[in-house]
């Protein structure tokens, strides 16, 4: 408060304290609560507060006593009584200024707490938007700035709302604070704010400022909280010497209030001066990024900078339009804890005298020169009101042929005087904001530059004299290009050494993994695709019987393809009633029925048959609302009554002869594009044909799997793969977009698969920067675990789930509580179904038929995280997988292990073909992304290149080079030879 001496002050309070019963006169001037006691102060206590609190005390207040007392808030608040209307009321014309002593509870959120204010009670009396004045704290981490609030008359949208928010800020953690702010209502250019004594501007940041009159009703006031008691609201700390005064206050009036003894406290400006950096090295500009300040919008306070955090790295030039990428502790991209500091600084070289200088930024910033600060540019504000901002027109170039600056870039033009001679250099140093709030973490074109001797052109200042750069558009494209590579460089540099710390990790978990293939071997013995294939071949023309072939021409043609439409769906793979019908063996085994599902020779004793001609539309097969035509039930029966032979498909010579190897022109055109993505060029192709080495081929696979490209081709192939839906594009869609530089750069680092998946199942870093967590964003937002564990299963196991979202599966052995369990395990918590993917009960008793899905969770009903698949990967709980794990604990990262774990050979068989089709063109299980109820057409090879993979540290592109080096990779006509298309 504006304070008497310290000698009356005792009688002073008594005074305030029961001012407005007995004083209009002093009322009209200042009411003040000083919390020495409840009975002091005509308050009425409502919740958790409690007087006696240790208020701000001398000496190191003065102005207090030592035994000076307070008031707590713990969750409550106090509201005024025995207070006339007129007291607070407050119209155009009148002035209002606030002040308070507080010591903040540092704050979780972001919500406003209020001081005191008028209005928004929550009484039913009054309107819910009747803020007639208030005094708030708003921010996070225990920065807070003044907020000053009230309402005009209720209009369209929220327009009438009228808030002004302080550049200072305090903190938390300092302690006591004295805070206040001044307004004639009506007059918004009189706003004033206050933080220990200093003056603060601000903006109105919400409604803009106005002229109206504010709302006056009889609400009451409240000291601590509003919105009804709402706990968002509500003040949590101390508060001490709250006054409400009836007039404009002066710098005067506050600075004697604040009298503080004591060392320099955390979130007191810092000097304006030329930051001492001590030692640079000669020729270079240093730049450091100093992150996880308070403001983007003022230079920082006592305490904010957090040196362990800076990032070093040195230029040229006085240019940068780029930082470096920022990684969390695996070396994924992650986002800056913007604001940034960004600094650059170097001994320079420069004439003596005046000279003048251009300062370009995007936002706050500064240039000292010599200790001078010679230009500054103003923060950069946020979207103004509605959305819309007047047209920016095109920059004009400082002089003629020069570069203009970019758009929404300030440009200074300064002169300073430069003391220096003989060839002694200059401090220089460059200071900017970057990022915060809602603002991107960018620099823009960030420079400065220096006039040269003549007059007639700029040069950007270097640390060397023989490296100045002319300001034109040619020259700076190549410095930003050179300076673009350096920072690329400095990133994989950065984040291969930070991911470099968990290499022990994964080099126990690969030992781990060929530890595994040795107590589980094979008895395979070839040892290559092409021996494969010609054992394959072999195996095929030794077992095809030429007087079958009619026979097999007729089954394969004719029977097999209605079996695989009409009845594997169900008795495949799902083995609905407990019946599969995918071979021969599993029909004359039967099921759960008394009859005989197939009985040869005897169509009218075969059930099968029975159940494809039967009228009952509960009984009849398959149970859609199109039965089998009446070709097929012939088909079928015949094929009954003539035994029901299962044959192998006939081969004839010709249809599995191997095809000639394509040339080298061919060759290398398959090879480029399949790797890099791009033809080879002229000169490449020249001299790979002129090669006589015998190896070429082989050399020119690991020369293209080394190049940097391939992550760009097949970055595509992986999105592809585990898109939730491909058609999204949009980030703000929640699209796979935002996770595509983690598979870049996993791609680029040649991380083992197993960490890749691992480090994707995680979702680390940031969401919207490139790391894997932007991977759990997905467009089905009221279940997007499940979204995700449906994408994983399909991606990585061959498991289709994506019925299972809503229903049991009707044509595959899922189940919903499958996928939620999945969901669950990525949640970290139990999951359920929401009721916008619940399947009506309505729907079911609208059917004519036994209907062909089935619902088995309730909606709401919780499942667990648990492992749905042990029976069909191989892979278990158990102490084996406790061994994989950093965190037994996490059921995210046990989903992880589970999947990558080498006891489940789903894993590394769907990568191994998925590569394969990707490169033959077809899967050796086809279709590659439905493996439920398919056999591999080569399981052998299938397997043989899972354990390469396995054995090989889950690298990936050595199954690439194996299929690629192979014969078969390179013959001709691949994916379209009839022997090929049926046997790979």
């Amino acid at each position: 408060m504006i304070r008497s001496p310290y000698s009356i002050r005792r009688a002073y309070r008594l005074i305030c304290a029961f001012a407005l019963l007995i004083s209009p006169t002093l009322m009209a001037q200042e009411i003040a609560f000083h919390f020495d006691g409840a009975d002091a102060t005509p308050v009425r206590v409502r919740g958790d507060v409690a007087f006696g609190a240790d208020g701000p005390r001398g000496p190191e207040f003065e102005g207090f006593d030592a035994s000076n007392e307070a008031v707590r808030f713990g969750g409550g608040h106090l509201v005024l009584h025995s207070i006339t209307d007129d007291a607070f009321t407050f119209n155009n014309g009148d002035a209002i200024s606030i002040e308070a002593w507080v010591k903040v509870d540092t704050p979780s959120g972001n919500s406003p707490m209020y001081i005191i204010g008028k209005g928004r009670s929550g009484s039913p009396e009054f309107a819910r938007d009747n803020q007639n004045w208030a005094l708030r704290l708003v921010g996070s981490d225990g920065v807070l700035n003044l907020s000053f609030l009230f309402a005009t008359t209720p209009g369209a949208g929220d327009k009438h709302w009228h808030r002004w928010t302080s550049t200072q800020a305090l903190y938390a953690e300092a302690g006591w604070h004295h805070v206040a702010v001044s307004y004639r209502f009506g007059d918004p250019s009189t706003i004033r704010g206050w933080i220990d004594g200093k003056p603060t501007d601000g903006r109105w940041d919400m409604g803009g400022a106005t002229k109206e009159p504010p709302v006056v009703d009889g609400d009451s006031v409240w000291i601590g909280s509003a919105l009804g008691g709402n706990p968002g609201s509500t003040f949590k700390g101390l508060l001490d010497d709250v006054v409400v005064r009836r007039e404009v206050i002066t710098d005067e009036q506050v600075a004697s209030v604040f009298k503080y003894n004591g060392p320099p406290r955390m979130g007191e400006p810092i000097p304006v001066a030329m930051p001492e950096l001590g030692q640079i090295e000669p020729g270079v500009i240093s730049v450091s990024i100093t992150e996880g300040l308070s403001s983007h919008s003022r230079w920082p306070y006592m305490g904010e900078a957090k040196p362990e955090k800076e990032t070093l790295f040195a230029l040229d030039s006085f240019i940068l339009d780029r930082l470096p990428l920022h990684y969390d502790d695996y070396g994924i991209r992650n986002g800056w804890d913007a604001p940034l500091l960004v600094r650059l600084a170097a001994d320079v070289p420069l004439r003596e005298g005046e000279q003048t200088f251009l300062l370009r930024a995007r936002a706050l910033s500064r240039l000292w020169v010599d200790g001078q600060l010679v230009a500054s540019t103003e923060p950069l504000g946020g979207p103004t009101r509605d959305g819309e901002e007047p047209m920016t027109p095109v920059a004009e170039p400082p002089l003629p042929g020069l570069r203009p600056h970019g758009y929404f870039i300030q440009e200074v033009i300064a002169d300073a005087h430069v003391e220096s001679s003989g060839g002694e250099t200059v401090r220089v140093v460059f200071e900017t904001m970057v990022g915060g709030g809602t603002l991107r973490t960018e620099i823009g074109e960030a420079t400065v530059a220096v006039l040269n001797d003549s007059g007639d052109s700029y040069s950007i200042l270097s640390a060397a004299p023989e490296r100045a750069i002319p300001l034109t558009d040619s020259a700076v494209e190549h410095v930003l290009a050179r300076q673009h590579a350096e920072i690329d460089n400095l990133d994989d540099e950065r984040r291969r050494s930070v991911a470099a710390k968990h290499n022990d990790y994964w080099n126990q978990r690969h030992e781990h993994a060929r530890a595994w293939l040795a107590s589980n071997p094979s008895n395979d013995e070839s040892t290559s695709i092409d021996e494969f294939i010609d054992s394959k071949i072999e195996i095929a023309l030794a077992s095809s019987d030429e007087a079958n072939t009619d026979t097999g021409r007729l089954f394969h043609d004719k029977v097999l393809p209605i079996l695989e439409e009409a009845c594997f769906r169900c008795h495949g793979e799902k083995e609905k009633g407990g019946l599969r019908l995918n071979s021969r063996e599993a029909m004359l085994e039967g099921g759960k029925s008394a009859f005989a599902t197939l009985v040869p020779g005897d169509s009218a004793a075969s059930e099968l048959i029975a159940r494809v001609t039967t009228d009952d539309e509960d009984e009849r097969m398959p149970p859609t609302d199109l039965p089998l035509s009446a070709d097929d039930i012939a088909a079928l029966t015949a094929w009954v009554d003539a035994g029901a032979p299962w044959p192998g498909a006939p081969i004839d010579a010709g249809d599995v002869a191997i095809a000639p190897v394509i040339d080298d022109y061919a060759f290398v055109r398959r090879v480029y594009l399949d790797t890099v993505g791009v033809p080879p060029t002229p000169e490449s192709l020249d001299e790979f044909v002129a090669s006589t080495a015998p190896d070429k081929r082989d050399r020119l696979v690991d020369s293209l799997l080394n190049d940097d490209r391939v992550a760009d081709n097949w970055m595509g192939f992986w999105q592809d793969m585990l898109a939730e839906n491909p058609t999204l594009i949009n980030q703000s869609l929640n699209s796979t977009g935002p996770f595509r530089w983690f598979i870049y750069d996993s791609l680029r680092d040649d991380k083992a698969l197993d960490r890749m998946v691992t480090e994707l199942i995680m979702m680390r870093g940031g969401v919207h920067e490139g790391g894997s967590a932007g991977f759990g964003l997905a467009a089905e937002n009221d279940a997007r675990f499940a979204a995700k564990g449906h994408i994983l299963a399909s991606a990585f196991l061959g498991v289709e789930m994506q019925c299972a979202r809503c229903h049991d599966s009707p044509y595959h052995s899922t189940t919903q509580r499958d996928l939620f369990s999945l969901a669950a395990m990525l949640d970290r918590k139990p999951a359920s179904v929401p009721n916008s993917s619940a399947v009506p009960k309505e729907f079911f008793s609208k059917l004519d038929r036994k209907p062909l899905i089935q619902v088995t969770l309730e909606p709401g009903e919780p499942v667990s995280p648990t492992w749905p698949f042990a029976d069909i990967t191989g892979a278990s709980e158990g102490e084996a997988l406790d061994e994989l794990l950093r965190n037994p604990d996490d059921s995210r990262e046990r989903l992880a292990a589970l999947i990558t774990s080498p006891a489940n050979h789903r894993f590394p068989r769907v990568m191994v073909n998925r590569v394969w089709q990707r490169l033959m063109g077809t899967g050796i299980v086809e279709p590659a992304h439905d493996w439920e109820g398919r056999q591999a057409s080569h399981p052998e090879l299938l397997d043989w290149l899972a354990r390469e993979l396995v054995a090989n540290d889950y690298d990936l592109k050595h199954v690439m080079r194996l299929i690629m080096t192979s014969e078969a990779y390179q013959r001709e006509a691949i994916g379209d030879n009839a022997a090929q298309s049926a046997e790979l």
